[in-house]
């Protein structure tokens, strides 16, 4: 039976506040598993089953496939197509960026792979709780829109240069697999998509600061000051004088200028910056440094 006839037969349609469509073409389909590569063994998390149409492809190459979907809807023609599968896959029912996905990235008997055809409204959230819940992922795969790109390789000091790029610039680097037609969608959506590989980075210490939350947050509020000097940036973010002794020395050692602008360091620099900071922030936050 074809897609179209399965989501006629369960009358689904697209939720729009839930930025839904349909991945229909088998090409592309078979594009994303040829890229993911999968073995027996291979663990794979899925964002976002929709209709479970690449769900169940996967879960025909391994048996340890789990997917996360909002929409209820979609539970009857799970269990109608999945019921013929050798080793059906998991599905949480359940908001993605509520889903504490530690124990489903432990016990691995093969690689840990992330799959997910993206809502933009939440692209960003989703690529950053990836990075926070599984840094031990072997390859991450997105379908994005084609707009997103520039803020995925976005160079420091660009307008679309932030926090997404920073903290997926350290955990590892993007490949773009694919631009994908509107045509491969039910309803076609308005821009063109891209199929996005995040390839991680073999220095363990930058994935597991790209991962850690506390990061996230501190750029989030320099970030918020990103036109203003670094200085008056963290000064902006924590409401005092933080760290400049500190600050000083970081800009000397690495030959800034006493100027530069928050959003003009590297992703290696925030790092640096921020562990040299960091137990200034956690006193000024109350926390213990980890």
């Amino acid at each position: 039976m074809s897609y179209l006839a399965l989501l006629q037969e369960f009358d689904l349609r697209p939720k729009h506040s839930l930025g839904q469509v349909f991945l229909i073409d088998d090409d592309v389909i078979e594009r994303i598993l040829s890229i993911l590569d999968l073995k027996p063994g291979d663990r794979v998390i899925e964002f976002g089953a929709g209709p479970g149409f690449i769900t169940k492809r996967l879960a025909e190459l391994t048996d340890e496939v789990m997917a996360v979907e909002i929409d209820h809807k979609f539970r009857p023609l799970h269990e109608k197509y999945f019921s013929t599968l050798s080793a059906r896959p998991e599905i949480l029912y359940e908001d993605a960026l509520k889903v504490e996905f530690g124990t489903y990235a432990r016990d691995l008997r093969g690689r840990l792979i992330v799959f997910g055809n993206l809502p933009y409204y939440l692209t960003t959230d989703l690529i950053l709780h990836a990075v926070c819940q599984m840094p031990n992922m072997a390859h991450a795969l997105f379908m994005i829109e084609q707009d997103v790109l520039e803020r995925l390789k976005a160079s420091p000091g660009s307008k679309r240069y932030g926090v997404l790029t920073i903290v997926t610039g350290l955990f590892g680097h993007w490949r773009l697999e694919r631009t994908v037609s509107r045509l491969a969608f039910t309803p076609k959506p308005h821009v063109t998509s891209a199929l996005v590989s995040l390839i991680p980075s073999d220095d363990e210490l930058h994935k597991m600061r790209a991962a850690d939350p506390a990061f996230h947050r501190f750029l989030t509020d320099i970030f918020k000051y990103r036109r203003k000097t670094l200085a008056n940036a963290l000064k902006s973010s924590y409401d005092c004088d933080i760290g400049s002794e500190i600050l000083e020395r970081f800009l000397s050692d690495r030959g800034l200028r006493r100027d530069i602008r928050a959003e003009q360091l590297t992703p290696i620099q925030f790092k640096e910056l921020y562990e040299s900071l960091e137990q200034v922030i956690c006193h000024l936050n109350g926390n213990s440094v980890s």
